[in-house]
């Protein structure tokens, strides 16, 4: 996973752009010379090997932190029209005539890259301020600006998970910051691998992270929580010379009351992250639980 960087984004969407534009001409070639295409259109993972879909890859959370919904359709298209490419070359590579409805859904998928590009590329210039350079999150202001609409849209509950890296400070101290920068960005690969398109995760400051999602019951949230902890918790960080580092999490979880504002919700969440922290922890706390335990 790389850091975030700004320009760097924008042109590597630039980039893409250009080499599958490229890719069209090249595929005319081919069928006006009835020559065999290259290697890079036919092979079957073409869209993972590709200049842009190396790329796609390395910044997937940055990607999805901009529009979820959005990454998912790039993703999509961008393999289809690979693999519309090929179904297009092959018969071209046989000295037989390709396909025409081959032929335009290559067209109408790249005509959807294209504006799925200049999308990102103009979300990327609105929101670069608010992505976090070293995982690619975005940062509470967007937490901030995203709370109150993700509570309407809800149909049952809104719950907040407060993370926070256990011993973080001694991995610093042992392995220096650099790695600790490493630990960071992995950690957030590994959760954000068990969380759903709907379920939005924020770098909140240093070594803590918040997650928002619907939830029916706290339950559900709880359950998400516990999945993410033993996660962290059994995929080590691999080191130099395949030496491992075990992280552990603590986690706050609280379920948003009706019209509850935000900083209210953090502090209950955080209040349980630390209690958490108190009693041993790489756990995970319900706030309500810490509530009913005060007022016992």
């Amino acid at each position: 996973m790389q850091k975030f960087d700004f320009q760097e984004f924008v042109t590597a969407l630039d980039a893409g752009q250009q080499a599958h534009l490229e890719w069209s001409r090249r595929i005319l070639r081919c069928t006006v010379l009835r020559s065999f295409p290259d290697d890079d259109v036919m092979h079957n993972d073409a869209h993972h090997l590709c200049q842009f879909g190396q790329f796609l890859a390395q910044h997937l959370i940055t990607f999805t932190s901009i529009n979820a919904e959005q990454t998912q359709r790039l993703v999509t298209v961008h393999q289809q029209m690979h693999d519309t490419i090929r179904n297009l070359a092959r018969p071209i590579s046989q000295g037989l005539a390709g396909n025409i409805e081959d032929l335009e859904h290559f067209e109408r998928c790249q005509a959807e890259l294209i504006d799925h590009l200049a999308y990102f590329k103009t979300q990327a210039i609105y929101h670069y301020t608010q992505i976090d350079n070293l995982t690619g999150l975005p940062l509470r202001q967007r937490l901030i600006q995203e709370f109150r609409g993700q509570q309407q849209q809800c149909s049952g509950a809104l719950a907040l998970m407060f993370i926070d890296v256990d011993h973080f400070k001694s991995i610093n101290d042992l392995y220096g910051h650099n790695m600790g920068d490493t630990v960071l960005q992995q950690l957030v690969l590994r959760i954000h691998d068990v969380l759903n398109i709907d379920q939005s995760m924020y770098r909140y400051g240093g070594e803590e992270f918040i997650i928002m999602l619907c939830a029916a019951q706290v339950k559900q949230a709880e359950a998400l929580a516990e999945l993410i902890r033993h996660t962290v918790y059994h995929t080590p960080i691999v080191h130099q010379d395949d030496a491992t580092i075990q992280i552990s999490v603590t986690i706050g979880v609280a379920l948003a009351r009706h019209q509850e504002p935000l900083v209210s919700v953090i502090e209950r969440a955080d209040k349980a992250m630390y209690y958490g922290k108190q009693h041993g922890r790489n756990r995970v706390i319900n706030a309500d639980h810490i509530t009913l335990e005060n007022k016992s």
